[in-house]
C-alpha cells in the first residue's frame, strides 16, 4: 500500500509492548497511522501507547493473550470500535524458551506453549481480522513475524523453529488465497535475525511450575561440552530493535512477501542446492 493509503487508518500490533513490536508500532505511527498496541503485559502496552500519542496519533493499549481466540476476537472488536477501519495487522507476539534444550528433553507442554503463542496466535489474528478487512473493500496488509531460525538449523530450539516454520507455510498459502479470491490483502513474512530485546525471558510468562528452573530442564550446553548456544540478543551481529520498524513499513508499502533484518544465511543456498539436486534424480523404478 502506498503511504497515502496508510495515513489516517488503523493498525494493530500484537506483542507491541517492546522490542520489535514497539519498533513497528512507532514506524506505523510515523507514517500517519493510529495504533492499537496489544500485549500480554498491559503496562508495557500502555507505555508504547503513550509514545504513539506523543507523535500526534490516536493509540489504544489492550491486554491480549494471543493464544486465546476469544481474547483476540475481543481485541479485534476493540480495535474497530476505537479506531474504525483497520488497515494493518501485525501478528508479532511470540515466546521462546531458555535454556535451549534438546527436543527429547523438552516436555509436550513446552511445545504446546510455544506453538500456542507463536503459531496459533497468528492464526487467531487472521480469523479475527480478515473477514472485516475483506469486507472493507480497501487495501489492507498483514505482517507475520517468522524467524531466521527457519532458514538455518538451530539445535536446542526445535519447538520455536517448528512454530515459525508453521507461520511460513500458513502465510504463503493465505497470501495466495487472498490473491486468488480477489481480496486486496497483502501478506509479509518478517524474518528477524539476532535482535537485542528481552525476548529471551519469555518463560517468566508461564506458571511457575512450568518454568525451566522449577523443573530442572537439561540445557542444550550439556551436550556441547558446556558451550552455550548464542542466539537472539546474545548472538554476534545482534541489532537494535528500532531498526526493524522502518524495514517492515517499507515492506508494507511495497507489498513485499518477505523482509529480513540480516543477510541470508548460507544454509538457504545450500538447502536450495540440495533440493534442486534431489528433484533431478530419476524416479524409483520398481
Amino acid at each position: 500500500m502506498r503511504r497515502e493509503q496508510l495515513r489516517g487508518r488503523g493498525a494493530v500490533v500484537t506483542g507491541g509492548g517492546g522490542g520489535i513490536g514497539r519498533s513497528i508500532a512507532m514506524a506505523l505511527a510515523g507514517a500517519g497511522m493510529d495504533v492499537v498496541v496489544a500485549d500480554v503485559d498491559v503496562a508495557a502496552a500502555e507505555r508504547v501507547r503513550d509514545e504513539v500519542r506523543a507523535l500526534g496519533r490516536r493509540a489504544v493499549a489492550v491486554r491480549c493473550d494471543v493464544s486465546q481466540l476469544a481474547q483476540v476476537e475481543a481485541l479485534a472488536d476493540a480495535a474497530h470500535r476505537q479506531l474504525g477501519d483497520i488497515a494493518v495487522l501485525v501478528n508479532n507476539a511470540g515466546v521462546t524458551w531458555r535454556p535451549y534444550r534438546a527436543s527429547w528433553d523438552a516436555s509436550v507442554d513446552d511445545f504446546a506453549w510455544i506453538m500456542g503463542v507463536n503459531f496459533w496466535g497468528a492464526l487467531h489474528g487472521h480469523r479475527a481480522f480478515v473477514p472485516r478487512m475483506g469486507r472493507s473493500g480497501l487495501p489492507s496488509h498483514i505482517v507475520n513475524t517468522s524467524s531466521a531460525a527457519t532458514l538455518r538449523p538451530v539445535p536446542g530450539h526445535a519447538a520455536y523453529t517448528a512454530s515459525k516454520a508453521a507461520i511460513d507455510g500458513f502465510s504463503m498459502a493465505v497470501r495466495a488465497e487472498y490473491e486468488a479470491a480477489g481480496l486486496d490483502i497483502g501478506v509479509t513474512l518478517l524474518y528477524p535475525g539476532p535482535v537485542r530485546t528481552g525476548f529471551a525471558g519469555s518463560e517468566r510468562l508461564r506458571p511457575e511450575a512450568d518454568r525451566a528452573e522449577t523443573r530442572g530442564v537439561v540445557p542444550w550446553s550439556s551436550y556441547t561440552d558446556g558451550q552455550p548456544l548464542r542466539a537472539g540478543a546474545e548472538a554476534p551481529g545482534a541489532i537494535d530493535p528500532d531498526t526493524v520498524g522502518p524495514l517492515v513499513l517499507d515492506a508494507i508499502e511495497h507489498d513485499r512477501p518477505y523482509v529480513m533484518t540480516h543477510p541470508v544465511p548460507p544454509f538457504v543456498a545450500e538447502r536450495a542446492r540440495l533440493l534442486t539436486e534431489a528433484a533431478r534424480k530419476p524416479p524409483l523404478v520398481e
